[in-house]
């Protein structure tokens, strides 16, 4: 069993992701968040400093791109290649709307013929080995039965599937029936990304789907920075015992960003970002999350932060998600 961390954009970039190794086990490979494509003919490196190496000796990491044409993609995809990257992750699931709506992310699903001459287009101009990660469709989940035949005719490393469509964004439950027609149907090897929380809905997706062996985890991983060991180990009990290592995480993280962003405002609201998940590990999140949200510098953060340590009640991981539906909206 292999476990990928998600990309999310504005989270898990490579402070977040050295940060996290340094005091928790569990993930196999990284999704870096997408680099926009159309970054032009001479890509300038400084554009890619999420994915230089210096920037990456933690977790294995596979370079995405979010584009909708070769001429986009192919002299980014190259550079990397150059780089060293010989494999690429092509993001045809972001269901942002601004997004789908120029016909990139989730938003090209709708119009097959294009995601099949966006394949031709990138297997007989690169070399490096590509991955999808598609959604069911943009706007109807019967799109993936158009998709997955056109995806089969391509030498695809694997395919990431997040089973909603586009305009869901996150909402409304993930579709296990479609899921279970593309495990049923598609050639590649799939990856299956959504709504793991916690180890009991790890445990019926296992079950449910007995031949997936690689498993995508984005919010709740930031929700409960265990889950992946938790997930390994097939056991949460032993996690009350161990939260110390939440707390060296969090001052590790909180270094990182304070050495790597210049701008204090800019600072404290990366580490609210991060607050809006970590509180939900938490009794009585909302108001954890509320009092971080009003404050305005650094030092009133710090407070607040010590004062849910010594008295917080970590309840994340420790059996189903008491606050899912919030967890969902995020």
């Amino acid at each position: 069993m292999q476990l990928y961390l998600a990309p999310l954009q504005g989270y898990t970039e490579f402070l977040f992701r050295n940060a996290y190794a340094r005091h928790f086990g569990g993930i196999d490979n990284a999704i870096a968040p997408f680099l926009p494509s159309g970054l032009g003919v001479t890509v300038k490196h400084r554009r890619i400093r999420d994915l230089w190496k210096e920037n990456n000796g933690q977790i294995p990491v596979t370079p995405q791109i979010l584009g909708k044409s070769s001429p986009e993609i192919v002299p980014v995809a190259k550079y990397l290649f150059d780089y060293g990257y010989d494999t690429l992750n092509i993001n045809m699931g972001c269901p942002i709307p601004s997004i789908r709506s120029k016909m990139r992310g989730s938003g090209i699903l709708a119009y097959p013929d294009m995601v099949e001459m966006l394949l031709e287009k990138l297997f007989n101009d690169l070399q490096n080995k590509l991955s999808l990660k598609i959604r069911l469709g943009n706007e109807s989940a019967e799109e993936v039965k158009e998709l997955i035949p056109i995806i089969n005719q391509f030498p695809i490393k694997e395919l990431i599937i997040h089973p909603r469509i586009g305009t869901q964004m996150y909402e409304g439950m993930v579709d296990l029936d479609s899921f279970s027609w593309c495990v049923e149907n598609a050639k590649a090897p799939i990856v299956y990304s959504g709504d793991i929380f916690d180890l009991a809905t790890f445990r019926r997706l296992r079950n449910q789907f007995p031949s997936i062996s690689r498993w995508m985890i984005g919010r709740g991983l930031l929700f409960s920075p265990f889950l992946p060991e938790i997930i390994k180990k097939n056991d949460c009990g032993w996690v009350k015992n161990e939260l110390h290592r939440f707390w060296d995480f969090h001052d590790d993280l909180e270094e990182q960003i304070l050495t790597f962003r210049d701008r204090p405002n800019n600072q404290l609201n990366k580490l609210k970002e991060y607050w809006r998940y970590f509180s939900q590990a938490f009794q009585d999140s909302e108001t954890h999350f509320y009092r971080i949200s009003r404050t305005t510098d650094l030092n009133s953060f710090r407070l607040i932060v010590e004062q849910i340590q010594l008295k917080g009640i970590w309840k994340a991981g420790l059996g189903e998600t008491d606050h899912f539906e919030f967890i969902k909206s995020l």
